[in-house]
């Protein structure tokens, strides 16, 4: 490997056929190029009568940010192209870790270059720290086919594998309309959204689109007065409404009720999952006699109150 001297415009930014990282940010490595220069020179290759990047992207592109030019570089004769991006794979594994997105782009790459799919779980993805399986290897390769704006907030927002696992079963169209919706929430909330999507869809043999394309779900997201988590959770609402009408119809109505008796917060009063059954449960705490004792009238208060046998009269059937 030689050190030679490159004009940025000697370099084809345009070949990314190298690149793994795409989303980052410039003001650090713009600021460390001021202060003392260029100090790892990125790593290029000669392929079509020209220079193309193989590592140090963003090296590269700070370096075009201030217009300094010409700049070192490590040239690389090898004119095989996964042994030349096994050359930047391995430099860049050892000295820090590949986020994600950039995980799937080695995967997407090394597929690419024509190792084999039990090569890549065998040998590359336990060095990506992903589980050697069938199941991350066809889950990451197909992360690397995502639009370029989720991979973008899954890359800056470092959501973890399984928080974007159930997006991979949705339509690039599907996907483009649903993720701003997610991206303000949990995990959690996340996956019940895209199965409450995938449940109605199925249910009213329609595409995700048009769901989101409801005039109550278009109205919460024109809301100038809502942020964005509080239209996620609207949104998250309406759709388990939308699934489960029953259920949340008699969510209120018990909600309702226990608003009516004005039922203090340390007594917990709670319907069987899903209405499954009738039994109503009860729960409180208590340090001592008289702590007991207090709940216990106030127990007999509920009881008495003439909204009481509206919990047991709810039509779950």
């Amino acid at each position: 490997m030689k050190r030679e001297k490159l004009s940025l415009e000697e370099i084809n930014l345009k070949d990314e056929r190298f690149r793994v990282s795409f989303y980052f940010y410039l003001e650090k490595m713009v600021n460390s190029l001021k202060k003392i220069g260029l100090v790892n020179p990125p790593l290029v290759a000669y392929r079509n009568s020209r220079f193309i990047l193989v590592s140090g992207w963003k090296r590269v592109l700070g370096c075009l940010q201030l217009s300094l030019s010409p700049i070192p570089v490590k040239m690389s004769y090898e004119e095989d192209d996964l042994q030349t991006f096994l050359m930047a794979f391995y430099e860049n594994l050892a000295t820090r870790k590949f986020s994600i997105v950039e995980k799937a782009e080695v995967i997407h790459r090394l597929k690419k270059f024509g190792v084999k799919e039990n090569q890549i779980i065998k040998n590359y993805l336990p060095l990506l720290d992903v589980s050697p399986s069938s199941f991350y290897y066809e889950g990451y390769l197909a992360l690397a086919q995502f639009e370029s704006e989720i991979k973008e907030a899954i890359q800056k927002k470092n959501i973890p594998f399984f928080s974007f696992q159930k997006l991979l079963e949705f339509k690039p169209d599907a996907r483009k309309h649903v993720f701003p919706i997610l991206l303000p929430l949990g995990q959690n909330k996340q996956k019940e959204i895209l199965e409450d999507l995938q449940e109605i869809s199925q249910r009213e043999d329609c595409f995700v689109e048009e769901i989101l394309e409801a005039e109550e779900i278009q109205e919460i997201l024109n809301s100038e007065k809502l942020a964005p988590l509080q239209k996620a959770n609207k949104i998250r609402h309406w759709l388990r409404k939308k699934r489960f009408p029953s259920l949340c119809s008699w969510e209120e109505s018990f909600a309702s009720s226990l608003k009516k008796m004005h039922c203090p917060k340390e007594i917990a009063i709670k319907h069987s999952p899903f209405f499954e059954d009738e039994n109503i449960s009860v729960t409180f705490s208590f340090k001592s006699k008289e702590e007991f004792e207090k709940n216990l009238l106030k127990l007999q208060n509920i009881a008495s109150d003439k909204e009481f046998p509206r919990l047991f009269n709810l039509n779950y059937s």
